[in-house]
């Protein structure tokens, strides 16, 4: 049997006792459980630990365009919704047989209102400031480009909203960190307490995939008394160096 959204609202459903095995939901309960679920997934955009992948699209340039914008309405980048952030970006130059690829500098918003130029142009750009407006976000090219060259955007995978049919169709780990937190966060419009086992099973279901997605910095120091090395990294979550 397929795991849909609906599948997800009567598990939740069971664990705060509002229906007995076997029992169906109500289309109401059904709608307000969609409801809380798909607030959760909203939030869980937001938060970084919660993203399992990042997505790598390119899009092409619009010479002397300042600033592209990204997103759903009429923007430069067409994309379903704007990004929560910018990962990475690179210039893409096609070389024959081989397409390279120069990193570019994701700037703040700082870094954009000290330039004294914001207008110059240049065939390659070197710099990018992601301002994430709404609906669209707006990518600030600096210097300008003038060359219509492809443009590779590393930006957060978004979890989707979802209808009560929709597969549910997510890595290891997310049904119960979904089903339980749900349950948690719905109880209240169910009149029902959030017990003690409930919280703990939902906290340490949402710990495991978050750290999963976490990224753990690579740190080198030379500094007495601490580790060095030459050419590996030292993690200091796991008491263990990366290769």
């Amino acid at each position: 049997m397929p795991i849909t959204a609906r599948t997800i609202c009567e598990d939740a459903a069971r664990e705060i006792g509002v229906v007995g095995e076997g029992n169906s939901l109500g289309a109401g309960d059904a709608q307000f459980l969609l409801g809380v679920l798909n607030r959760l997934l909203d939030n869980w955009n937001a938060e970084r630990a919660a993203v399992y992948a990042s997505a790598f699209n390119s899009f092409t340039l619009t010479p002397s365009l300042s600033p592209h914008t990204i997103g759903p309405t009429a923007a430069t980048f067409t994309v379903t919704q704007r990004p929560v952030t910018l990962v990475s970006a690179a210039l893409i130059l096609s070389g024959g047989s081989l397409d390279v690829y120069l990193p570019m500098n994701i700037r703040d918003a700082t870094w954009w209102a000290d330039q004294t130029v914001p207008g110059l142009e240049t065939s390659i750009p070197t710099d990018v400031y992601y301002q994430p407006d709404w609906p669209n976000g707006k990518l600030y090219f600096w210097p300008v480009p003038t060359v219509a060259y492809q443009v590779d955007l590393e930006t957060r995978v978004l979890l989707s909203q979802l209808i009560l049919t929709d597969s549910f169709d997510l890595p290891p780990g997310y049904r119960d960190a979904v089903t339980l937190t749900l349950a948690e966060q719905a109880s209240r419009g169910f009149g029902r307490p959030v017990l003690p086992d409930l919280m703990a099973s939902a906290a340490k279901s949402r710990a495991r995939i978050f750290a999963n997605n976490d990224v753990t910095p690579g740190i080198v120091t030379d500094d007495s008394g601490m580790p060095s090395s030459e050419g590996s990294y030292f993690n200091w979550r796991s008491g263990m160096p990366f290769s």
